[in-house]
């Protein structure tokens, strides 16, 4: 690609934007013979497509003009409603005045990174983490500092250090970020000590917690953990979750809980970025909330998740490299995978495209680039048969790797 002729008139936020690896990725995978790991997409067979016709058509006829009408900055008041009661259920006390409806989980990233991130400023996050949000805080200039995680997500002990270690120097980071559940790109989850911990760090050491939730209703097996937000005494979590995996991703709706300061900040910059969440999508969800379509629909999702993801584990174990490490999640929709030292899964990434197969390289999760024999596997989206296939043209090019690498 040529040289950008408009460069010298954009801004520094703008020139700081770089194409992300898993957007390349995607764009290598035209062809349909290929069978995908990549994407983090829900299933197709997950969506309630009846439903979603049933409650458009109802909304339509019932109200017509408050459906096709800008609607209000924070959300549309019944929906507002709706999820405070379902946070309250969630052992987070809320009410209408907490909740914002988001054009997705997304903009709750960005317009949170808006508030807190310029550039000069540090942001914490686990290490590996949500590629798009790694990119969200760098195109604000954050310098990044990721956390050593093990199976019960980030290590507080060493979180700890490095916050004393920051304040020696005259840093006072104001965000952690962080996917306590089925987390994106490991799975793994947070364990209910360590969420605990988080607020009491965050208290100590005066920062905020951005707490992306978009997998909790995700779990396949094991008891539910209540979200870090249950645990804010002092207002300091911003809780941001999703129906783009309850749902449909293509209804772009989320939804933040949030301090009541906080809540008023991040409507004033939500006004300058869309005036307001698609007010049709949202009164859909409301009725998918309340009319009990979401508790039909929900153990269905998840009994498709469970089944794809047992599929893939047993295909690991019968397929991959006995010197390979992944994760068993307990839910959520995706696999994290360790090769062993030689392996490079960035330059193996177009034989793997050769041989019809596709993931991401786990080194663009980590904020320091590390990681490069990582790789994340989605086990939600391929049909079930596929997983069978991919996963064993995937160990056949490991062996074939690690052969060339020891002669």
């Amino acid at each position: 690609m040529g040289m950008d002729r408009f460069e010298h008139l954009y801004s520094e936020m703008a020139k700081r934007v770089k194409p992300s690896d898993v957007r390349e990725i995607l764009k290598m995978m035209q062809d349909p013979e290929i069978i995908s790991f990549a994407g983090g997409m829900p299933n197709p067979d997950t969506f309630p497509i009846d439903a979603i016709k049933e409650i458009a058509n109802r909304v339509l006829e019932d109200d017509p003009v408050v459906t096709l009408q800008y609607g209000t900055t924070e959300g549309y008041n019944p929906l507002r409603e709706t999820i405070a009661e379902y946070m309250s259920s969630q052992q987070v006390e809320c009410d209408i005045d907490n909740v914002l409806i988001m054009s997705g989980a997304t903009q709750a990233i960005a317009l949170a990174a808006e508030l807190l991130v310029e550039r000069g400023k540090t942001v914490l996050t686990e290490s590996p983490s949500f590629l798009a949000s790694l990119i969200c805080f760098r195109n604000y200039g954050a310098e990044i500092i990721g956390l050593a995680m093990d199976d019960d997500g980030v290590q507080v002990d060493m979180f700890e250090e490095k916050l004393k270690a920051l304040r020696k120097q005259g840093i006072h980071p104001p965000l952690f970020y962080t996917i306590p559940n089925f987390q994106n790109p490991t799975g793994v989850t947070l364990s209910e000590k360590r969420r605990r911990r988080i607020i009491d760090l965050a208290n100590e050491f005066d920062f905020l917690v951005f707490e992306d939730d978009p997998y909790g209703n995700l779990r396949f097996e094991g008891e539910h953990i209540p979200p870090i937000k249950s645990f804010d005494d002092c207002g300091r979590v911003i809780y941001a979750s999703s129906f783009s995996k309850i749902l449909s991703p293509g209804l772009r709706l989320g939804w933040t809980v949030a301090d009541i300061e906080l809540s008023r900040k991040l409507a004033l910059l939500k006004q300058t970025s869309d005036v307001s969440a698609n007010v049709f999508s949202q009164r859909i969800a409301n009725e998918y909330m309340r009319g009990g379509y979401f508790d039909r629909q929900l153990p269905i999702i998840k009994e498709i998740y469970a089944r794809k993801q047992r599929r893939m584990l047993s295909a690991l174990e019968n397929y991959f490299p006995k010197t390979s490490r992944w994760t068993r999640p307990k839910g959520g929709m995706f696999i994290w995978v360790e090769l062993q030292k030689s392996i490079d899964t960035k330059q193996m990434f177009p034989k793997a495209i050769e041989r019809k197969v596709a993931y991401v390289q786990g080194s663009c999760f980590f904020p320091d680039g590390s990681g490069r024999n990582t790789m994340r596997l989605n086990f939600t989206h391929p049909a079930d048969e596929k997983i069978d296939q991919g996963i064993k043209r995937l160990a056949e090019l490991i062996e074939s790797e690690m052969r060339s690498a020891s002669a």
